[in-house]
């Protein structure tokens, strides 16, 4: 038991001194890739010279925590607005707001959003695919129309959403 204790205190004292005062270390290397967990995919990096904390200690790796300032206007809590993001929808388009109630109505009483994109909608090539859009991200439609579909859950439809080619009504596919 005696031993056991004197060797906890001599690779404490070794840890210290390897590892310096309460944690605290300076990336040595130029660049040092950053990882959500030991030999996992790399997710970032961090340059010479950075302090970071020791959060927790492996045979071969630690898991640091580091501080630094970034531009206010690179961070969003909305995880629709990150760089990359993208959507996938479908949507029938119709001249007029009465058009729209009535083929939202009607989707409310189960018909196929396809079908009724297929028959009514006045954009011809995304109708002909059953209102079909593909993927897109931020910026490729008009900012009134991914105001909605940025932030429909996959499977939701939209309400009317109006827009200077018509009205929309949304579906939100992947």
């Amino acid at each position: 038991m005696r031993r056991i204790g004197w060797l906890m205190i001599i690779l404490l004292l070794f840890d210290v001194k390897l590892f310096g005062q309460a944690g605290q270390l300076y990336v040595k290397e130029r660049k040092e890739n950053i990882r959500l967990k030991p030999n996992g995919k790399k997710i970032g990096e961090i340059l010479a010279g950075t302090k970071v904390e020791v959060l927790e200690r492996r045979p071969n790796w630690v898991k640091v925590q580091f501080t630094g300032w970034i531009w206010r206007n690179s961070l969003t809590a909305d995880s629709t607005e990150v760089y990359g993001f993208t959507v996938s929808a479908s949507h029938i388009l119709v001249e007029t707001e009465a058009q729209a109630r009535q083929i939202l109505n009607q989707l409310k009483q189960g018909a196929s959003f396809e079908e009724l994109a297929r028959k009514y909608s006045i954009d011809r090539a995304s109708g002909a695919k059953g209102g079909d859009l593909g993927r897109f991200g931020r910026g490729d439609f008009l900012p009134a129309f991914e105001k909605v579909v940025f932030h429909l859950k996959v499977g939701e439809v939209s309400g009317i959403v109006k827009t200077n080619l018509g009205y929309h009504i949304i579906k939100r596919t992947g």
